[in-house]
């Protein structure tokens, strides 16, 4: 998490340890375990650290009056953050591989086919996809009606290609 050397290490050690647990690389809900995963530290330092993820945008909480601690749901920041370090591979570079494929073969919208193409578990994957969803206009996108992807497809025509070409080109400097 170089960029985020600001964060304190506890919030640090939950954002490694929320990547570490997720076998998608989609968000999801990580309540349950957390609180367990540090029985040594007090649910206070716990709320705060989880502010501190909430504050860059590495997870989203929120609370309930009846909870002692907040619903907690990472991100796709959270895994562009940790993925280098927690698998090795880095969603923005990844990210820039498949806008690559994308501008080559336009037909690779088709996030299976897509996937396929790259020959990537689908953890390091998501992520990747997961920075191209702000690039396309919604009614550009097939939403997911499952789980396993952050979008089921992208339509990728010139408008978007140029968007792809930005990305790469912000992305590789």
């Amino acid at each position: 998490m170089s960029r985020y050397d600001h964060l304190s290490p506890l919030a640090q050690k939950l954002g490694a340890w929320m990547a570490r647990q997720c076998v998608d690389g989609l968000p999801a809900h990580v309540d349950e375990g957390l609180a367990k995963a540090f029985p040594d530290v007090e649910a206070k330092q716990i709320k705060l650290a989880l502010a501190e993820l909430k504050a860059d945008g590495l997870v989203q909480l929120s609370s309930a009056i009846n909870r002692a601690m907040p619903s907690v749901r990472t991100t796709i920041a959270l895994f562009v953050a940790a993925d280098p370090a927690i698998t090795g591979h880095d969603p923005r570079k990844d990210a820039v591989l498949l806008a690559r494929m994308m501008i080559e073969n336009p037909k690779l919208g088709n996030v299976r086919e897509l996937e396929a193409a790259a020959d990537w578990p689908r953890r390091r994957f998501n992520p990747a996809v997961g920075l191209l969803v702000p690039l396309f206009p919604e009614n550009r996108m097939r939403t997911p009606i499952q789980n396993d992807y952050p979008v089921l497809g992208f339509i990728v025509g010139d408008d978007e290609i140029v968007s792809l070409r930005r990305f790469v080109q912000s992305h590789t400097r």
